[in-house]
């Protein structure tokens, strides 16, 4: 009996070293959002940052704000060490509605507020607008436009480091990349969506960006690119992404931040660390249901479709938008050009870590 005397004073100490721990997360409402979190504090600032991110993000891409969901969206706030990360799932019934049913995210504190919250409340603008899984490219490079300024520059290093090292990937694969088993490294879609979505975002707006993939969910990449950015066609848009590279070399992505419109050589005048997590799973693909990024695939999928990214592009053409936005009238088709291929590594310094250095005929470092 004299035995089980220390233990129970250990196992009080215990109970009560643990109590922290053990206590209950703290729960937020706000107009659109349900936030959990540890304290109340942070959820507080997590609720507030959301809805300030919501309308933000509305305003920049809609030029108008969202109206408030129905059912407010579940956001978990996990504060960790190291890196952060997000998931967003919604519900899209394929007749023009879709539903946000949560966003996890979790990571160091900073991160979580100032990158990984409007990243992941930029996809549910592009869900609002679209009412349809948006090209995987499109929605990680758009959403990446809204992290902050060290995310962006390191984007913008990643993808010069791929297309030194002859990684990239032709624009008319990428705008049509279905399945991550397609591309031989998923972090080359992260960069080069960010880097061809802060080019066409710099060369005609945001609005244009958006009727530009919408015309792409139907197939009409071609007609998009002249329509949208007056160039003949997806490859003639490719070479003037790759020639605003290397006259930029490491600015690229600072040009968004300040605003500058560029004009791609050929085109009439008109008009971010990766966050610290492993590259997602391969996801399993079914034709509906609900959709989340950052999420791995092992996890129970209860019949629904759980992937870290967009679900794959649509064969048949997705319902128009809701409230559609008036954009630029298309501009007469100009003559087919010869296709462009990436070739010569001249996009200027970034090597990637854990790659070969870039040889010395590239631009920027000898020649």
């Amino acid at each position: 009996m004299l035995l089980r005397r220390p233990l129970y004073g250990v196992t009080v100490g215990l109970c009560l070293a643990l109590a922290p721990a053990l206590r209950a997360d703290v729960q937020v409402r706000t107009q659109n959002f349900l936030v959990t979190a540890p304290d109340q504090q942070t959820a507080q600032q997590f609720g507030q940052m959301a809805e300030k991110y919501r309308k933000e993000k509305a305003l920049d891409w809609l030029g108008q704000e969202m109206p408030p969901w129905s059912r407010p969206c579940p956001l978990k706030v996990k504060p960790t060490m190291g890196g952060a990360g997000g998931a967003t799932k919604f519900n899209y019934d394929f007749r023009g509605n879709y539903e946000v049913l949560s966003m996890d995210i979790e990571g160091e504190y900073t991160k979580m507020l100032h990158s990984v919250l409007p990243h992941e409340v930029t996809h549910t603008v592009f869900a609002h607008h679209f009412r349809y899984p948006v090209p995987r490219w499109a929605d990680e490079g758009g959403s990446v436009l809204s992290e902050n300024d060290t995310e962006r520059a390191f984007h913008d290093k990643l993808v010069r480091g791929y297309l030194n090292g002859r990684q990239g990937v032709q624009l008319r694969r990428l705008f049509t990349l279905k399945e991550y088993g397609e591309i031989h490294d998923v972090m080359v879609l992260y960069a080069q969506g960010f880097s061809v979505s802060n080019y066409l975002v710099n060369l005609g707006g945001r609005q244009s960006f958006l009727g530009f993939v919408a015309m792409g969910l139907r197939g009409e990449w071609d007609k998009g690119v002249q329509t949208y950015y007056h160039m003949n066609s997806v490859e003639q848009l490719e070479q003037g992404w790759l020639g605003h590279l290397k006259e930029t070399k490491g600015g690229g992505a600072a040009l968004l931040a300040q605003g500058k419109p560029q004009t791609a050589p050929g085109a009439a005048d008109g008009r971010l660390v990766v966050r610290q997590t492993a590259p997602p799973a391969q996801p399993q693909l079914d034709p509906a249901g609900p959709v989340a990024r950052g999420q791995s695939d092992d996890e129970a999928r209860g019949g629904a479709t759980l992937t870290s990214r967009p679900a794959y592009l649509p064969e048949a053409p997705p319902p128009a938008p809701v409230a559609p936005l008036r954009l630029p009238p298309p501009m007469p088709p100009a003559p087919t050009l010869p296709p462009v291929r990436l070739g010569v590594p001249e996009f200027g310094p970034g090597r990637v870590p854990g790659t070969a250095a870039p040889p010395s005929a590239t631009v920027g470092q000898g020649n």
